[in-house]
C-alpha cells in the first residue's frame, strides 16, 4: 500500500527533529524555502500553529541591512550574523540545511539535497537572482571570470567578505561601479558603496578614482553629495549602460565610451532567484515570479506563496515593491496571515507592508536619509504608493534601534549583540 501524502510529510518530519517538536496531525505542514527576511519573518509568524520547516543552505543568516557599514570597518559584524539552528530551537519551528533543486507542485513535494519532502502550504523566499547574459552573451567563461573578480556581493554570501577585503586594499588607479537595471535589491546599496570607495580615496589621498556608471535615472541626493563632497574622486553617469565587460583586459564598455579599469563591482542586471524560474512560479513575459499583489499567493497554485525580492510588479502604477528587508518580512507575516487563514476556512484580509531605510550620504561625518515607503489601496483596487526622505545631518543610532526592533521579531528579544 503506497502512503499517504500526510504520512510522507509526517514521516520526513520524525526524521528532522525531536519528539518534542513533532506537530499533531491537524497542524498543516508548511515548508519555508528561504531563510532571508521573509523566510524568517513567516517562519516565526505560522510556528505556533503549524508544522514549520526552514529550508536554507546555509548555517547562518547574515543581515544584508547596515552591512556597507561593516564594509567601511564602522561595525564589528558581530550583531548581523545568527544562527539558524538556534533560532529554529528557540521559536519552535525546525530548520534544515540543504538545497532546493525543484518543486513539484501537482505532488506537493520539494526535492532538496536532502530528500523529498512534502507540504500542505509552500512558501518560497528564495531571494534574487542575477542574469549574466546582457553583459557576456553566450561567453560563460568570461562570465564566471567577472563573478569571480568583480562579484556584486547583492548576497550573504563569501563575495561579501571578499569585497570587505577588496575596498581595504585598493590604493591606486580607476575603481568602476556599475548598478544594475531597476527593479534591484536595495536601491540605495550601491550608492553607499560608492560613498565608501570615495571617502577611502579622499582621505587616504589615494592616485585613484571611482567611476559609478547609472543606468536608471539619477538619484538627486546622492548626486549632490558626489559634485559636493567627491568632485575629485567620482565621476556619476546616470542614464548610462554599461553593454560589454571584458573581465581578463578589464575593459568596459558603455554606451558613448569604453573604460579601462583597475577593480570594478560589477552588478548585473538581476531577477527572481533561480528557483522561481525551473520551479515555473515566473510570468511568460517576465523575468520576476507572478503573485497576486495583496497575498503574494503563486497565480497558478492557491498552496504556493512567493515573498521577499522575487516578487514581480504589483501595481500599474509604481510596478515593483522596492526589494528590502522589512518588505520581505512584512510580506513574509502577511503570507503566513494567509495561510493561517485559509487552513482555517476564515476570510482574510491582507494587511499592507512598509518599509523604512536608512541609506547613509556620508560616513564622516555621519549622515543619512530615511526613506518611508507605505502604501494604500484604491477605490479600484490599485495599490498606489507614498515616498518620504528625510535627510539626518545628526543621527542618534536611529537606524540601530530599527535592525533591534527588526532582530528582535526575527529572532526573539534575545538575540545575540
Amino acid at each position: 500500500m503506497n502512503p499517504t501524502r500526510r504520512q510522507l510529510i509526517l514521516g520526513t518530519a520524525a526524521a528532522l527533529c525531536t519528539p518534542a517538536l513533532l506537530a499533531g496531525p491537524a497542524r498543516p505542514a508548511v515548508i519555508v524555502v528561504g531563510g532571508g527576511w521573509g523566510g524568517l519573518a513567516a517562519a516565526r509568524r505560522l510556528a505556533a500553529h503549524c508544522d514549520v520547516l526552514l529550508i536554507e543552505r546555509s548555517p547562518a543568516f547574515v543581515s544584508l541591512p547596515l552591512s556597507n557599514r561593516w564594509l567601511a570597518g564602522r561595525d564589528d559584524g558581530r550583531r548581523l550574523r545568527q544562527d539558524y539552528r538556534a533560532t529554529a530551537a528557540a521559536l519552535g519551528y525546525r530548520f534544515l540545511q540543504a538545497e532546493v533543486l525543484g518543486i513539484e507542485r501537482d505532488a506537493r513535494r520539494v526535492e532538496t539535497s536532502a530528500g523529498s519532502i512534502g507540504y500542505d502550504w509552500l512558501i518560497v523566499a528564495a531571494g534574487i537572482g542575477e542574469d549574466d547574459a546582457g553583459l557576456f552573451a553566450s561567453d560563460q567563461e568570461a562570465a564566471r571570470q567577472a563573478r569571480q573578480l568583480f562579484a556584486s556581493a547583492y548576497t550573504a554570501d563569501a563575495a561579501l567578505g571578499q569585497l570587505k577585503e577588496k575596498i581595504a586594499n585598493f590604493t591606486q588607479g580607476e575603481f568602476l561601479l556599475s548598478l544594475p537595471p531597476a527593479p534591484y535589491r536595495c536601491p540605495p546599496a550601491p550608492y553607499e558603496r560608492a560613498v565608501i570607495i570615495a571617502q577611502a580615496i579622499k582621505s587616504k589621498n589615494l592616485k585613484a578614482h571611482l567611476t559609478v556608471v547609472e543606468p536608471n535615472a539619477p538619484w538627486p541626493a546622492y548626486q549632490r553629495v558626489f559634485n559636493e563632497m567627491f568632485r575629485d574622486q567620482v565621476t556619476y553617469l546616470p542614464n548610462t549602460r554599461l553593454r560589454q565587460l571584458d573581465p581578463q583586459r578589464r575593459i568596459a564598455t558603455l554606451d558613448i565610451d569604453e573604460i579601462r579599469f583597475t577593480e570594478a563591482i560589477v552588478m548585473p542586471p538581476q531577477q527572481a532567484a533561480p528557483l522561481c524560474r525551473t520551479a515555473g512560479l515566473c510570468g511568460a513575459e517576465s523575468v520576476w515570479a507572478a503573485v497576486e499583489p495583496r497575498s503574494f499567493q503563486y497565480r497558478e497554485d492557491e498552496r504556493i506563496f512567493v515573498v521577499g525580492d522575487s516578487v514581480g510588479a504589483v501595481s500599474p502604477i509604481f510596478g515593483h515593491y522596492p526589494k528590502t528587508g522589512q518588505i520581505a518580512a512584512r510580506m513574509g507575516q502577511i503570507a503566513a496571515d494567509e495561510i493561517l487563514a485559509r487552513s482555517t476556512g476564515k476570510p482574510s484580509e491582507p494587511s499592507l507592508p512598509e518599509s523604512t531605510c536608512f541609506a547613509y550620504l556620508s560616513l564622516e561625518p555621519a549622515q543619512f536619509t530615511r526613506i518611508e515607503n507605505r502604501y494604500r489601496v484604491r477605490g479600484d483596487g490599485v495599490l498606489l504608493q507614498n515616498i518620504s526622505q528625510q535627510r539626518e545631518n545628526n543621527p542618534q543610532g536611529e537606524d540601530d534601534a530599527w535592525l533591534d526592533a527588526w532582530h528582535a521579531t526575527l529572532f526573539g528579544p534575545a538575540v545575540r549583540r
